[in-house]
């Protein structure tokens, strides 16, 4: 048996990380000026609270399978809490994996005689003709197939709830046949990968790898696809709130003002006594005086405007009879015609001809609504179609809470707790609403490109066997790590995934393609965002987390100033880092549920009960075991003065990693009046930070195994970065470039969705 031969080239010199990449090394460069606090080499800070970094960030070698909520900047201001109970949903959840079994391996090119490529002509072939194809996929859409009143929910909390069909959706398969050439070559290696030490490669072994070049010219292909779409109609009843609030179906001014008699500002009816009984009269002896405010001698109610009626006999407010006493109950849901917020029943009339029916000419008690009414709010929009915008007397709300009531029978109005498809309703003045649910030809036009071919270039290199570069030390390994998570806009739902790039050598590291903002700053929309920034080309390394040995201390901080200069301008680098004991409160509880025994789960998250247990919210708990670390990034284009800031707060949790993350950024802002600040209010500091998403734990699965064993039964896979697109570990999704702050995705595009 002829044994494998092996043999080995030796490289010396160290290779800074920096060097990666494209970009003229000249037009690069980064000047340190300041290091002005930096606590490492202290041997005692802060508290004295301590712990190795791999027990509060990751180890890993482990198996790491986490999940998180994603708050994005429109719904930043929530808790789960408060979500939960707006839209009776989780959050938008973020997953985050590593690939223990992958090491990336990312050296640069130090080795041009070993990696000089030889024709091999046998293997080349002249218009090759490859067949292929490419999948087009419609938008991902529901129907809306009923609208139903939660009569369960508390009273102030009642909606509609929007039932919904299963997701809908269609493909369709586009063949082609791709024609180009392909040169066969062949190497020692393709790149050594390594700065110093000895590659061993197994010269009987070869190793082809595929270098593809496209075509200036992208191939584009379309799909049309057609689908009969149910949707709310766009008159989107449901989520109108009244401004009519007199009810004569007109626009009005404000209601006139008497006197602010308590002079508090507001225009209010007033009780002049308190009614100790409560028969609507002042009792002299029993009755507490408050004040005389209208000084007429008189204790009673007393008005500080004209409460005008509307004009019009007003029926009682229509409501769903719940228990059909024939009695408004408070539980009871109501059309609130006079936005009082609370029910009022028929006004009172002379009964004239005995008939018990309010008939026209009859005499009535024309009541107001007993609050003030300020100009009514409308909606302009041109329903005659004479090119004249007419006052709709509402605006549009952020929920379904309009209860529709249907009255096609003037004397019999009905409350519509569900809706379906092509269900129809007239209002009180007789406006006809036709589908509220309605049925619409939804037409899905697709295109998509892919690359043309133009040539292949395939290498034949022999196989590494390893890299060592001191005899008592492994390797030195870069670990890569997933997040995956999806955004709607418009409807439509967007997956979105990146990978991060880690490494420890004296501190926690990430490779990263540092981000830069273009001349004149102050980006906030998305189309602004997209051309306002660029990325270096090539990977850097920078400082995720320090350790003192390996120690995340409380009390660490570290300082750095540098001027950086780049082919686009030189800007002022200013990073702060500090770190802090601390505790974090995530939904993250393991425990969501009492198992009652009977079938049935108690929730702990609101005490409901259900017959499947995932169906229960999540439940917050404390990490008291934590650091806060926080990283303060202020960028200044020399010249302009511009400054862009990125803080993120993260909190690291023994065992757990990270439990909770936010990040905020800002733009310069006016040094004398802060109404002219572009991004917000600002604080002590005179800076405006603006929220951009806040990561918090949901759930985490470990999974770990003894390292060295690991090594001899299982050893990692080496996989370098363009090679992640071709493995279905990794879904096929390719490496790109993007802005990283560990586990974040940096995207400011996010503010305008």
């Amino acid at each position: 048996m002829d044994k494998k031969r092996l043999f080995f080239i030796i490289f010396a010199g160290v290779f800074g990380l920096t060097q990666w990449g494209c970009e003229n090394p000249e037009n690069d460069q980064a000047e340190l000026i300041s290091t002005s606090n930096n606590t490492l080499s202290s041997p005692s800070v802060g508290n004295g609270q301590t712990g190795q970094v791999s027990d509060y960030f990751y180890n890993f070698e482990n198996d790491i399978n986490a999940s998180f909520y994603r708050f994005h900047p429109s719904i930043l201001g929530y808790d789960y809490e408060k979500y939960y109970g707006l839209f009776q949903k989780d959050p938008p959840a973020m997953s985050y994996r590593t690939f223990p079994d992958y090491l990336v391996t990312m050296e640069p090119d130090d080795a041009p005689e070993y990696t000089r490529r030889y024709y091999i002509d046998s293997l080349s072939v002249q218009d090759s003709i490859v067949p292929d194809s490419v999948l087009i996929t419609s938008t991902q859409f529901k129907n809306l197939e009923l609208l139903e009143w939660d009569l369960d929910a508390e009273p102030s909390q009642q909606r509609y709830q929007l039932r919904n069909s299963n997701w809908i959706q269609s493909d369709t398969m586009i063949h082609y046949e791709e024609i180009f050439d392909v040169s066969a070559y062949r190497a020692v290696v393709d790149t050594p990968f390594i700065e110093t030490g000895i590659l061993f490669v197994d010269s009987s072994e070869w190793k082809d790898t595929n270098f593809v070049f496209m075509a200036d010219e992208r191939i584009r292909f379309t799909a049309t696809f057609d689908f009969i779409r149910q949707q709310l109609s766009l008159d989107s009843l449901v989520f109108r709130e009244n401004t009519d609030c007199n009810d004569n179906g007109e626009w009005d001014q404000h209601e006139e003002q008497i006197e602010d008699y308590n002079n508090d500002g507001k225009y209010q009816v007033l009780y002049e006594y308190t009614d100790q009984n409560n028969n609507g009269v002042y009792d002299e002896g029993t009755d507490i005086i408050i004040a005389d405010y209208n000084a007429d001698g008189i204790y009673g109610v007393v008005y500080e405007f004209e409460d005008r009626g509307n004009g019009l006999w007003d029926p009682a407010e229509v409501w769903y009879d719940i228990n059909e006493d024939d009695q408004y109950d408070l539980n009871e849901p109501y059309e609130d015609r006079n936005c009082n917020e609370k029910w009022d029943g028929s006004e009172s009339f002379t009964d004239a001809n005995a008939n018990n029916t309010y008939d026209d000419g009859e005499e009535f008690v024309d009541t107001g609504n007993r609050l003030y009414d300020a100009t009514e709010g409308f909606t302009l929009k041109d329903i005659d179609g004479d090119g004249v915008p007419d006052k709709l007397l509402y605006t549009i709300q952020d929920k379904p809470a309009n209860l529709l009531v249907d009255w096609s029978d003037q004397e019999n109005p009905v409350v519509l707790l569900e809706i379906s498809l092509n269900d129809d309703l007239t209002d009180r003045w007789g406006n006809v609403y036709t589908d509220i649910i309605e049925e619409v030809d939804f037409l899905d036009f697709k295109q998509q490109y892919v690359d043309d071919v133009d040539s292949v270039v395939t290498l034949y290199t022999r196989e590494k066997v390893g890299h060592i570069k001191h005899h008592d030390q492994l390797p030195e390994d870069y670990f890569i790590t997933k997040s995956e998570w999806t955004t709607t806009s418009g409807g439509v739902e967007e997956r979105h995934y990146n990978y991060q790039i880690f490494y420890e050598q004296n501190h926690v590291n990430q490779v990263v393609h540092p981000a830069y903002f273009l001349p004149i700053g102050f980006y906030f929309s998305p189309g602004e965002i997209q051309d306002g920034f660029w990325h270096k080309r090539q990977l850097e390394s920078e400082v995720l987390y320090f350790t003192s040995n390996g120690t995340i201390r409380d009390g660490e901080q570290v300082d750095t100033a540098y001027y950086d200069t780049t082919a686009i301008a030189i800007y002022f680098v200013e990073k702060s880092y500090t770190v802090e004991s601390s505790q974090a409160t995530v939904p993250a509880a393991r425990k969501r549920y009492e198992n009652d025994g009977s079938g049935t789960f108690t929730c702990l998250f609101d005490n409901s009960m259900v017959t499947d247990p995932e169906e229960c919210p999540a439940v917050d708990t404390t990490f008291t075991d934590c650091f806060k670390v926080t990283r303060l990034l202020t960028m200044t284009m020399l010249g302009s003065g511009v400054q862009f800031g990125q803080r993120t707060e993260s909190w690291l949790a023994n065992g757990y990693g990270v439990v909770k993350s936010e990040v905020h950024v800002r733009w310069t802002e006016h040094p004398y009046m802060s109404d002219l600040t572009y991004n917000g209010t600002p604080d002590s500091s005179n800076q405006a930070w603006v929220g951009l998403n806040r990561l918090e734990l949901a759930s985490i699965q470990q999974s770990s195994q003894n390292g060295v064993f690991k090594r001899l039964t299982h050893p990692a896979q080496v996989i370098q970065l363009q090679d992640i697109a071709n493995h279905p570990d990794f879904d096929y999704d390719p490496f790109r470039v993007s802005t990283q702050a560990g586990i974040h995705t940096i995207n400011l595009r996010e503010f305008g969705e």
